[in-house]
C-alpha cells in the first residue's frame, strides 16, 4: 500500500455499548456503535463504525447526546453480526441521504449458531441488501485494505497468524457454494486504523474475530506506522480459555499501546486482567463516553 495519510484529531463517542455511562438516561444494549468525528486540515467528516442491534437505542442515544444523524458521511460495518448491523434499516431514513457503507463482500452470507439452539446472526429481514439500497445505503465491499479518508484506513481481511488466537472466538456456521454446512471463518472481520498526527495509530475493532493480536500486527504492517496510540475494541474473550486470555494480555503489553479500552464482548474477567496489566493506560468506556485524540 501507499503511505497512509494523517488526521489532525479524532473524537470518538461511544453511542451503543452493553451498558450506559453512570448517571445517564442513555440506553445500553448488547452491541456496539461508535460515532467518529475526524478532522484533517480545514475538513471534517462524521462516520458511524457499526450501528448496534436496534435502531431505537441508537436514535435515542444520538438525540440525548445531541448527535445529528443527518450529518453522517459514511458507515463502516466491522462484520455482519446482528449486534453490530441490526439497526441499519431503522437508521438510514434518519440519515436521510445516500450514504456509503464500507464492508466485506461476504457481509450478506448466512451466519448462525446452533447451540444452545439455532440463532441467526446475519443481515436478514429489513436488513437485506435490496432493502438497504432502497433506503439510501450503497455498499463499497472489498477484501483489501481501503482508505476512504486520508489517515483513516480499513483493514480488509486480516491474516490469521497468531497460534493461540482461535478462529473467530465464536462457534458460528455458514453454508458454502455447494450448500454444505461449514464453520464460519468470519473473514469479514474488519477493523479501522486511524493515523493521528504526532500520536500514532488508534485501532478500532468491533469484535476482533480475526484475533486482536493479528489485527494489531496487521495494522503496523500495512500502515508503516510504528506507534499504537490506543486500542478501542471488543476483544471477544468472554468465553475464551484462561490461557488464551493470559497470552492475549501479555502480547498486548509487548505491543505497547498508549492506552487500551476493552468493550462489548471482551468479558468481565478478561477486562479486569487488562485493567490490572495496563494500570493508568486502561480506559473504561460505556455508552455516552467520549475519547478525543489530538495531534495538535
Amino acid at each position: 500500500m501507499e503511505e497512509i495519510g494523517q488526521v489532525d484529531r479524532v473524537e470518538i463517542t461511544c453511542l451503543i455499548e452493553n451498558s450506559p455511562r453512570y448517571d445517564s438516561y442513555l440506553m445500553g444494549c448488547f452491541g456496539l456503535s461508535l460515532w467518529l468525528k475526524v478532522w484533517s486540515g480545514s475538513r471534517n467528516w462524521t462516520l458511524l463504525f457499526d450501528v448496534g442491534p436496534v435502531a431505537e437505542a441508537l436514535i435515542h442515544n444520538a438525540r440525548l447526546l445531541r448527535l445529528d444523524l443527518t450529518t453522517v458521511d459514511m458507515i463502516v460495518l466491522s462484520h455482519n453480526h446482528f449486534d453490530h448491523t441490526g439497526a441499519l434499516a431503522g437508521i438510514l431514513p434518519h440519515i436521510g441521504h445516500e450514504v456509503p457503507i464500507f464492508c466485506h463482500p461476504d457481509i450478506f452470507r448466512d451466519s448462525f449458531v446452533l447451540k444452545p439452539e439455532f440463532m441467526n446472526y446475519a443481515l436478514v429481514g429489513e436488513n437485506r441488501k435490496e432493502r438497504l439500497e432502497d433506503l439510501g445505503g450503497y455498499f463499497v465491499a472489498t477484501r483489501s485494505p481501503i482508505e476512504p479518508l486520508p489517515g483513516f484506513l480499513l483493514s480488509g481481511e486480516v491474516p490469521r497468524c497468531t497460534p493461540f488466537e482461535e478462529t473467530g472466538g465464536i462457534s458460528c456456521f455458514t453454508t458454502n457454494a455447494e450448500g454444505d454446512l461449514v464453520p464460519d471463518p468470519l473473514l469479514d472481520d474488519c477493523s479501522a486504523f486511524i493515523n493521528v498526527k504526532n500520536r500514532g495509530l488508534v485501532v478500532l475493532s468491533g469484535c476482533s474475530h480475526a484475533g486482536p493480536i493479528n489485527i494489531l500486527k496487521h495494522a503496523l504492517k500495512i500502515t508503516g506506522v510504528r506507534e499504537i496510540d490506543g486500542v478501542l475494541a471488543g476483544f471477544h474473550l468472554v468465553e475464551a480459555p484462561e490461557e488464551r486470555v493470559r497470552l492475549t494480555v501479555e502480547a498486548l503489553q509487548k505491543l505497547e499501546p498508549g492506552w487500551i479500552a476493552p468493550l462489548h464482548c471482551t468479558g468481565l474477567l478478561p477486562t479486569a486482567r487488562m485493567a490490572a496489566a495496563f494500570g493508568e493506560r486502561f480506559r473504561e468506556v460505556h455508552a455516552g463516553d467520549v475519547l478525543t485524540i489530538s495531534g495538535e
